[in-house]
């Protein structure tokens, strides 16, 4: 069934029109922004339908060291829309597993600092999981609109995507079921460098994007208490050991309280003009 599907997936796709001068979302973007996004089903069999563009792309970054994360990852695991495809990044290079273009996309692209984030469409940030808790809100406020991509074309690990792609960059993520990370990210692709792709997984997800840093909105109105700093993301094992800085200021403010007498007196005998006794 596999052989058949990796040979037929180009007449699947060719039903999804869209040209790549329109992006998910309207509104204005500082740089880069996500122009389209399909899904391949490696697993897919020959009567179902393989390739897809889902309405929403969830891109979760977590570490295996947050405490606040697991939270966030049961619930996209519980999500029921098929809709809308989850891939999930990690971008620490303390973590079992971590990737080196998912650390890019964390800090580069998206410019994020703590953990759990989660990107909604190259356009909303949901920042810990009292925030992530309105992702299925957020998600059916709009629809995303995505195009570019006409179709493709997957013959063993080599693929062809069809599209007008001029100044645009396409990201190909190898997807991985797991029971405890949802859609684990696993490899990548960029189309411009190769044609070849690591299928040993679930899912291929392809996304279609201006290249530049995007700029993501908040997704939500309610405060990120629980969002923990990644305190230096290539800091092996000190990552949950972050100092806030209401911490410094306090130490810092402790410390000039402890100080201000000695700096007085100093200040007192700096003034003082010298006597000198008469021989």
């Amino acid at each position: 069934m596999r052989a058949a599907l990796l040979a037929g997936l180009f007449a699947s796709l060719m039903l999804l029109p869209g040209l790549a001068s329109s992006h998910g979302i309207q509104g204005a973007h500082s740089e880069g922004y996500v122009a389209d996004v399909v899904v391949i089903d490696l697993n897919c069999e020959e009567n179902q339908t393989c390739v897809s563009r889902p309405s929403h792309i969830v891109e979760y970054f977590g570490a295996d060291w947050c405490d606040e994360c697991p939270k966030v990852e049961e619930q996209l695991r519980n999500m029921t829309d098929d809709t809308v495809i989850t891939v999930s990044h990690r971008p620490s290079t303390s973590d079992d597993f971590w990737l080196q273009e998912s650390k890019d996309r964390f800090l580069e692209v998206y410019g994020l600092w703590g953990y759990p984030s989660v990107a909604v469409d190259g356009h909303y940030i949901l920042a810990g999981p009292t925030q992530a808790r309105e992702l299925d809100t957020l998600i059916s406020d709009y629809d995303s609109n995505y195009s570019g991509i006409t179709n493709v074309s997957l013959t063993g690990d080599n693929i062809s995507i069809g599209g007008n792609f001029t100044n645009m960059t396409v990201d190909i993520w190898t997807i991985s079921a797991n029971q405890s990370k949802t859609n684990l990210v696993t490899n990548h692709t960029n189309y411009s460098s190769t044609q070849t792709v690591d299928i040993e997984g679930d899912l291929l997800v392809i996304v279609l994007s201006k290249p530049g840093y995007i700029a993501l909105a908040s997704g939500s109105s309610m405060p990120a208490n629980d969002y923990i700093p990644d305190g230096g993301i290539d800091s092996i094992g000190t990552e949950g050991d972050a100092i806030s800085g209401t911490t410094i200021v306090i130490i810092t403010l402790l410390l000039m309280m402890i100080s201000l007498p000695a700096t007085y007196q100093l200040f007192q005998v700096m003034r003082s003009t010298p006597q000198y006794e008469e021989e």
